[in-house]
């Protein structure tokens, strides 16, 4: 028996659960029906209630004591089963309500003692007060630093598909005008609001989605980056005629991530084809060479998830932020214990490249992060990309060389990515080249000239792109597939990298 049998008789899928920080609330979301509901389960004060379902559930999902095994859960999937099986109960006759789809309504699930002593669960439509506090955190359109004109969609207008991978409550949706359509909102939506408001975290997730809706936005366009959103999606207080910008509308990208076709070539036990391999490395370096040379900014969080497959099965670099870094391809020396400063030519007797000088920094505790930043990693208190940026940006653009090159030795290697997910600290990855027989010599030398821990040592940005765009072109030439189609080119200076795509 599935935990959420009854509610899939019904069309609708349970997908989130979560608890408040006093351990007295669970909250749990379903959506389904074109509906997306929010139920909430309380710990009764009343000690002689100590056998009702919303306490039990509320007991067991916090893992509180307790003066009796009757007052909570065997097991946390026998507490999931209930809590579903309860909302299924409660969806079948709150669901048709007309105001059970406001913006603002929690679903308040209880029990009822009946006249022959026996309990029921019941339910009513609240209109949560917290509704407004979330809505005074958005900002109105015209507060954004857009220099385009854009749409607008109502939040009530989308219908959830389901949620995908990424930050917050990256969602599929489509509108209720195109039913057709698919496009993906990212955003803060009620949810993101009540999962995080306590800890004050939602404060940094409402700034990040603005900083990097506008980043993207007015940075110059290339094919290798996620294009702007054409629809922001706005959202008002309950009768309210002032609308704030609560989320953003994208295509959506059905062919996965970079990670999703490593995991899926590995499960069936195939190698990415060389070619292929050769023309995502070409698309990795070409996207993040614009973002430093063109767009003048950085990325922070490049890994192989963040890397979608378009229509065509070229990458597209996503998830602008900004704001935190994957520890399974950070650069060693973005861990917040490093200052870096330029040292000019005279100093070094050389002419080029630049050559830095790291220093571990031994001061008192430092932050330029707020204190209410998620995360336990040295970056989460102490960003040095919003230090180096301002006066160092060729430490940003090493940094940057060694992510890069952590990702091209995944998608190269083709490791179970799975085996990451314990990791602590980037150092721990030792980048091997077992079963790797397949990929040529210069490439596994290309990539280890990106991991060197030393940044004065690693390839540079402009080297590396080049050195990719001429290996990704060898390989296609020596299979005899090429098919030119010459695209927008890449202006660094007086060079130009002009980009051919080869169906392969």
């Amino acid at each position: 028996m599935g935990e959420q049998d009854e509610l899939e008789a019904l069309g609708v899928a349970g997908e989130w659960i979560w608890g408040n920080d006093l351990e007295t609330i669970l909250f749990a979301q379903a959506f389904g029906q074109k509906k997306t509901l929010i139920f909430r389960f309380t710990l009764d004060d009343d000690p002689t209630q100590w056998q009702a379902l919303p306490t039990r559930i509320v007991n067991c999902y916090h893992d509180r004591e307790v003066n009796s095994t009757s007052a909570t859960f065997t097991t946390r999937l026998s507490m999931r089963r209930a809590l579903w099986s309860a909302i299924a109960k409660v969806w079948v006759e709150c669901s048709d309500k007309p105001t059970v789809e406001e913006h603002d309504v929690i679903i308040d699930i209880y029990d009822l003692e009946s006249t022959d002593a026996t309990l029921r669960t019941s339910w009513s439509i609240c209109h949560e007060v917290f509704f407004d506090d979330y809505v005074d955190l958005l900002l109105p359109l015209d507060q954004l630093s857009i220099k385009r004109s854009m749409n607008t969609a109502d939040f009530g207008e989308l219908i959830r598909l389901n949620q995908l991978g990424g930050r917050g409550c990256t969602t599929l949706v489509y509108s209720l005008s195109d039913p057709s359509s698919q496009f993906v909102f990212k955003g803060i939506d009620f949810r993101t609001y009540l999962n995080s408001y306590e800890s004050g975290h939602i404060r940094e997730e409402v700034k990040t989605f603005y900083q990097s809706t506008e980043l993207v936005s007015n940075m110059p366009r290339h094919p290798n980056i996620m294009t702007p959103a054409q629809t922001l999606v706005t959202i008002c207080k309950r009768g309210g005629d002032r609308p704030v910008v609560c989320g953003s509308l994208y295509p959506f990208l059905s062919n996965g991530s970079l990670a999703s076709q490593i995991d899926k070539k590995n499960e069936s036990h195939e190698r990415i084809p060389l070619s292929r391999k050769g023309q995502w490395c070409y698309q990795m370096a070409a996207a993040v060479a614009h973002t430093h040379f063109v767009a003048h900014t950085y990325h922070m969080d490049i890994k192989p998830g963040n890397f979608l497959l378009d229509a065509d099965f070229n990458l597209v670099l996503i998830d602008w932020e900004q704001s935190d870094a994957p520890v399974t391809t950070a650069a060693p020396e973005i861990d917040g214990t490093w200052d870096v400063e330029e040292l000019s030519t005279e100093s070094t007797g050389r002419t080029s490249p630049p050559t830095l000088r790291y220093q571990k920094y031994t001061g008192p505790e430092r932050r330029n992060m707020p204190e209410t930043t998620p995360g336990v990693n040295g970056w989460n208190k102490w960003n040095v990309f919003l230090d180096w940026s301002k006066h160092c940006p060729k430490a940003l653009e090493l940094a940057e060389i060694f992510s890069l090159g952590r990702s091209m030795w995944m998608l190269l290697r083709q490791p179970d990515l799975n085996a990451f997910e314990d990791v602590m600290r980037t150092e721990e990855i030792v980048e091997d080249w077992e079963s790797s027989d397949d990929i040529p010599a210069h490439w596994r030398h290309a990539v280890e000239r990106c991991l060197t821990h030393d940044p004065n040592k690693r390839i540079g940005l402009r080297d590396l792109l080049a050195f990719w765009d001429n290996a990704w072109h060898e390989i296609d030439e020596h299979n005899n597939k090429m098919i030119p189609a010459v695209v927008p080119c890449l202006y660094y200076g007086s060079k130009i990298f002009s980009i051919i795509l080869a169906l392969s």
